[in-house]
């Protein structure tokens, strides 16, 4: 019985202090420990003699959520009980405007605390919670330039691209609302995966709308999202926009204008080649559905000053990677529009300079096709441009002078050739020619003899016979094979020698045409 009794006891202990903990959990919104950290850089702004609007940074440390909302709370300066301006904007967003509440001629404390899932009602009693402290005084109606300044709106039009698999592009638009301020720069984050956003570039202090992200990981994902920022704060961040690091087979285009009728235009090679060298650059514009040909090939360079464009005129351009056998696919579209105040932004150059072959690897073969392509593409350029040295006029004489050589080549083979010939007939002749005066009987052997005539056809054939075992005897002697080497040496030079003269003479008659051109 005793033990039931006690039983019962501890049971109803342990209840108890379940409850109260629970309880108390609730109470405290299941710890500060998983509250957002406080808002920084309170700001706050009157637009008019009743209504102000409110700018903050986000915390540091969103607690265990992401932040969903913010309580804003203010009090008349002087006093000491604060009210709810809003318990909940249900919005990530930095900034509000109180339309409503506000008596002129008095100034007001603004504080803010942050909100997530587990963290519905931060405790006021924490300090770690709060925001800073601000006071708006509301005396009197705002000068014009006061109603106009706020951050910036959000920039729009943000796109990533792979330059390589371990470099990404970065491209994006200026917002529409400046906030009555110039831009100053831009805030850039990023995030890898599923991983926290993180401030890649906390300022790039210029109004650049481009950024290159290099030593990233191949095959990953990454994330961005842009703000603008001018004198007042930085602005709600743009639409994210996500890439993933590759090897890209074509250019990436930035246009940019830099006057009211000129347009630069940079670009990033591609760093997909298969293998071949990059010769120069193709750029067209694009008018309507189709491209015009601006240039077929600007050269080994990355960037292009179009000029003599119409100011307040949008213009869209592509470009293509010319290759030794064919080009690239185009690069993205690029539009610019020059305006009466377009000017050369901070931190831009437009001084073009050199690319490299475009070769992807150093792969032996490859580097070494690249290199005699691009010999016989110059090969090629030269001749073509001696061609059009002097005109139509010119070019005739010039082909007629490279025929002329070719001839003479020709004909100077020939004759060396037919020297040869005619050097071998003459010695087999006098080889062959009889030199015995003994008459020769139908039993015995006939020998040669240059005044000898064959009375029959019997002694003809065997005198025939006799001088051609003589002179296969006298072949293989040593010192026929001298002669007929040195014969041939002989030959052989005479050929080189007429060769000689004949490109000599196609020289001069080239040399005759450059110096006489209109002749």
């Amino acid at each position: 019985m005793l033990d039931k009794i006690i039983f019962s006891i501890v049971a109803i202990l342990v209840l108890s202090f379940v409850v109260a903990h629970s309880v108390l959990a609730d109470t405290s919104n299941s710890g500060t420990d998983q509250c957002p950290t406080a808002p920084t850089s309170l700001k706050t702004i009157r637009n008019s003699t009743t209504t102000a609007t409110i700018y903050w940074s986000k915390p540091s440390l969103s607690g265990s959520h992401d932040i969903v909302g913010y309580r804003i709370e203010s009090k008349l300066a002087g006093t000491t009980t604060y009210a709810d301006v809003v318990s909940d904007t249900k919005s990530n967003s930095t900034k509000f405007i109180q339309n409503a509440g506000l008596i002129s001629g008095k100034s007001y404390v603004y504080r803010i605390s942050a909100i997530n899932s587990k963290c519905t009602n931060p405790p006021t009693s924490d300090e770690q919670l709060l925001s800073n402290t601000i006071i708006t005084n509301i005396s009197s109606a705002p000068t014009s330039t006061q109603q106009t300044k706020t951050i910036p709106g959000s920039p729009s039009g943000l796109t990533t691209m792979a330059i390589s698999g371990t470099q990404v592009s970065l491209t994006w638009n200026a917002p529409t609302n400046v906030g009555g301020s110039p831009i100053l720069g831009y805030k850039i984050e990023s995030k890898k995966g599923t991983d926290s956003y993180t401030i890649l570039v906390k300022n790039t202090n210029n109004t650049i709308q481009s950024y290159s992200n290099s030593g990233l990981t191949p095959s990953a994902t990454y994330t961005y999202r842009v703000s603008a920022i001018n004198s007042v704060g930085v602005g709600d961040p743009s639409g994210e926009a996500s890439v993933t690091p590759k090897d890209n087979d074509k250019p990436i285009l930035t246009a940019t204008a830099i006057s009211p009728t000129s347009i630069y235009l940079s670009w990033i090679a591609p760093s997909q080649t298969y293998h071949q060298s990059i010769n120069g650059f193709k750029l067209e514009e694009k008018q309507g559905d189709s491209y015009k040909l601006i240039k077929d090939n600007i050269g080994p360079v990355n960037g292009y000053l179009v000029t003599n464009v119409l100011t307040g005129k949008s213009y869209t351009y592509v470009v293509s990677a010319v290759f030794s056998a064919g080009a690239s696919p185009k690069s993205n579209e690029a539009s610019a529009t020059p305006l009466t105040t377009s000017v050369i932004p901070p931190g831009v150059s437009t001084t073009p300079s050199q690319i490299s072959g475009g070769v992807s690897n150093n792969d032996p073969n490859s580097i070494l096709k690249s290199q005699q392509d691009e010999m016989q593409r110059k090969i090629q350029e030269a001749k073509d441009a001696m061609s059009k040295l002097s005109g139509k006029t010119d070019s005739e004489k010039a082909i007629a002078a490279r025929e002329a050589a070719q001839k003479a080549n020709e004909m100077a083979n020939k004759n060396a050739t037919d020297a040869i010939k005619k050097r071998i007939a003459e010695s087999q002749a006098r080889k062959l020619a009889p030199t015995d005066t003994t008459v020769p009987t139908t039993s015995a052997k006939l020998v040669n003899s240059t005044k000898y005539k064959p009375k029959t056809v019997e002694e003809a054939r065997q005198l025939a016979e006799q001088a051609k075992q003589k002179a296969l005897a006298q072949q293989d002697s040593p010192d026929s094979a001298k002669q007929k080497q040195s014969q041939k040496d002989k030959a052989r030079q005479q050929m080189e020698a007429e060769k000689a003269a004949a490109w000599d003479k196609a020289k001069k008659a080239l040399e005759s045409m450059k110096n006489n051109p209109k002749k």
